[in-house]
């Protein structure tokens, strides 16, 4: 794996004027050959103004446009802040998916330091018809945890047509569960009109550990792969990543499969054949944070790698901040993933923190 180049998505050109900060991106190439990307922006990292927004590039991701903003406040029903992931869909529309915080009471921040829990939240998606320009109303989805959702995969169009995506659920603000501890899978068979979570994607025995930052792909002969962001919650043990497979279009997936790698939010993109790169935020239990790409061979049944190298680095230590909710509390960078282009590369997206600014990047990598 060879870098190309690293360029900003965006990030604030006057930080000592205003707070905007970008984050939580994913990148989507549309049959043009221009790109975009979602990310969400607002004064900070949990803002009651957090949105999604957009931004294009025109030339394989060294330069993006000014973002927009991709939804209305006058179109929501209720005060919320939230974001989405970008889908290129089949018939040449985007899909939006994610999740929103309910924002009644602006002195709340999103997670409850005292208990670990969370604001109420609610799982949507929409659709634009114009490249993301505009998008339609959200439609909102009903899941098993009731408003205690974490939906931040983007939704994957599988080779039978349906629509799928893995989500896990987040205490509420008292730091309780509403159902189970475990990954489930999200999907629709008539393209949205119904939806259902009934299929545990990732589950460990004793009803302890995270699921966290899933991230679904499709291998060329339909396998699907979750990867998940692992802890045990009763003892405060960080696990390695685990990977789940599914051979039957995500109708029962396997148990749990280590990866050997202790990391935090990863991500999976199909390569061809049996083949994918895993991108894994390591941010603690190392000497050397930074994320880590992985070229792996499951041709076999086992998480076979055959390459690593670390693809990017903070300039500055990874520390926590003792104000925020101890999910959030060492995040400094995050959320890698990448996409396949027309031409065989990857561009990864992530979001970093430094001296406070929050900004969201590309780099291209040529296989």
């Amino acid at each position: 794996m060879k870098q190309l180049f690293s360029t900003i998505i965006y990030e604030n050109p006057l930080p000592q004027l205003r707070s905007i900060i970008s984050a939580f991106p994913n990148l989507c190439e549309l049959a043009d050959g221009s790109i975009l990307a979602a990310h969400q922006m607002g004064e900070a990292f949990e803002s009651v103004d957090g949105a999604a927004y957009l931004s294009r590039s025109c030339d394989g991701g060294k330069t993006w446009s000014e973002p927009w903003r991709a939804f209305d406040e006058t179109q929501q029903d209720a005060p919320m802040s939230g974001s989405g992931k970008l889908t290129l869909l089949p018939d040449g529309r985007l899909m939006l998916l994610g999740y929103a915080f309910f924002r009644e009471n602006p002195d709340l921040p999103i997670g409850n330091p005292q208990t670990g829990g969370l604001l109420d939240d609610q799982v949507f998606w929409s659709v634009s018809e114009d490249q993301g320009r505009t998008w339609s109303r959200q439609n909102m989805v009903s899941c098993t945890w009731g408003p205690h959702v974490e939906a931040s995969a983007p939704l994957s169009v599988l080779q039978n047509g349906h629509w799928a995506t893995p989500i896990t659920g987040f205490p509420d603000w008292d730091g309780n569960m509403t159902d189970r501890l475990c990954g489930r899978l999200l999907y629709s068979h008539d393209q949205g009109k119904t939806w259902h979570d009934d299929v545990v994607c990732m589950a460990f025995p004793g009803d302890s550990v995270t699921c966290y930052e899933q991230r679904m792909c499709e291998l060329e002969d339909g396998t699907l792969v979750v990867i998940g962001w692992n802890e045990d919650i009763k003892t405060g043990e960080r696990l390695n990543n685990h990977v789940t497979i599914s051979k039957d279009h995500g109708k029962t997936f396997s148990a749990p499969l280590d990866t050997g790698i202790r990391g935090q939010a990863s991500s999976v993109c199909a390569l061809g054949g049996m083949r994918l790169l895993a991108l894994h935020a390591i941010r603690r239990d190392t000497d050397r944070p930074g994320i880590y790409a992985y070229l792996v061979d499951l041709s076999d049944g086992t998480w076979k790698i055959e390459e690593e190298t670390v693809v990017w680095e903070p300039q500055t230590p990874v520390l926590k901040n003792s104000k925020m909710a101890e999910v959030f509390a060492f995040l400094k960078f995050g959320q890698p993933s990448a996409i396949l282009l027309k031409n065989g590369d990857l561009l990864m997206s992530h979001w970093l923190c430094e001296e406070g600014c929050y900004k969201t990047c590309a780099t291209r990598i040529q296989l």
